[in-house]
């Protein structure tokens, strides 16, 4: 057993080392918060959405020395969720989405601690005794993911909370900042949240309907045409077709014409050619509910026969109007 005195004597030893901790404090030290990223109204039939957030931040020196600083502001995912891609949620329901360091949207601001990304958005600088940087800036550039039709309308959020941002700081003496990022937080964050508002939309396109080449109208002449419809996930809808320009608003007196001259037809939502298509809503019109895919509907013409008038090229155009 040591005597006493020598047991005594490892005791300022001890004190001396907890003692000289506070000689690794922070000497710099930050504050930051992000405006929110709002995509506003996003169309999950067109192409990306973006929209942008800005990060305000403020570094100061309280050492009586020059220091100089790596800054790493971290953004991370609620619950530990998926950062490749990022979701925004309403209900069950998810919408896909990106933040990025740069307006090319090709480096993912990401995080020091967890997640796909390891790529928080950094800042070095150096900072004379007593002194501050003052307010400085910098663009988180956000986007919703194309080839998302599917997506349900409705209002969509994901909300960073402090456990889910971080800054830490990574501080030396002298003019050069260190190389990586610290991997101590400082307890400061910038919380903020991401919506967006996913809109009930259509789509709508047609093929030409060409009844060919006849001689006499002495029979009936069939032909088809394709209208397709591409809606919303969930939305309901309709689908009209108007009487044509030569019709006189009456779907029952369409014509195709050539000069003086015109050649009666017809247009029907059946294939035995017994319903006509026409655009008065829950009368006349065909309905559907969207998928997010275009649904294709078949459009059956028929010339009857009748008096055949001079040679030539006849025509008439139909307005399809999808309403929903």
């Amino acid at each position: 057993m040591l005597p006493l005195r020598q047991r005594t004597a490892l005791l300022p030893a001890s004190l001396a080392l907890l003692l000289a901790a506070p000689a690794c404090a922070q000497n710099i030290t930050c504050t930051a918060s992000m405006s929110a990223l709002a995509f506003g109204t996003v169309n999950p039939l067109a192409s990306q959405t973006d929209a942008t957030a800005t990060l305000t931040y403020s570094c100061t020196n309280g050492s009586n020395q020059t220091r100089s600083a790596r800054v790493c502001f971290s953004i991370g995912e609620p619950g530990g969720g998926a950062t490749n891609p990022r979701l925004m949620s309403s209900g069950a329901n998810k919408l896909q989405f990106q933040m990025y360091q740069d307006a090319a949207r090709s480096l993912v601001w990401g995080s020091s601690f967890f997640g796909a990304f390891a790529t928080p958005f950094v800042t070095t600088f150096t900072l004379a005794k007593n002194t501050s940087t003052g307010s400085q800036t910098a663009t988180l550039y956000g986007r919703v993911l194309a080839n998302q039709a599917t997506v349900v309308p409705g209002a969509y959020t994901n909300p960073y909370l402090n456990a889910d941002t971080a800054i830490t700081i990574n501080e030396a003496n002298g003019t050069t900042p260190p190389s990586a990022c610290s991997m101590t937080q400082t307890g400061q964050y910038f919380p903020f949240t991401v919506s967006a508002t996913v809109d009930k939309r259509c789509n709508v396109s047609a093929s030409a309907l060409d009844f060919g080449t006849t001689g006499l109208l002495t029979a009936a002449t069939p032909g088809t045409s394709t209208i397709g419809v591409q809606c919303s996930a969930g939305a309901a809808y309709t689908v009209g077709l108007d009487a044509g320009l030569n019709g006189g608003g009456n779907i029952n007196a369409r014509r195709m014409v050539l000069g003086a001259g015109a050649v009666g037809y017809q247009l029907y939502s059946n294939a035995t050619r017994t319903t006509v298509w026409g655009n008065t809503t829950g009368s006349n019109t065909v309905a559907g509910s969207g998928t997010g895919a275009t649904q294709n509907y078949t459009v059956y013409g028929l010339v009857p026969a009748q008096t055949t008038p001079a040679a030539g090229t006849y025509q008439d155009t139909i307005t399809v109007t999808v309403t929903y």
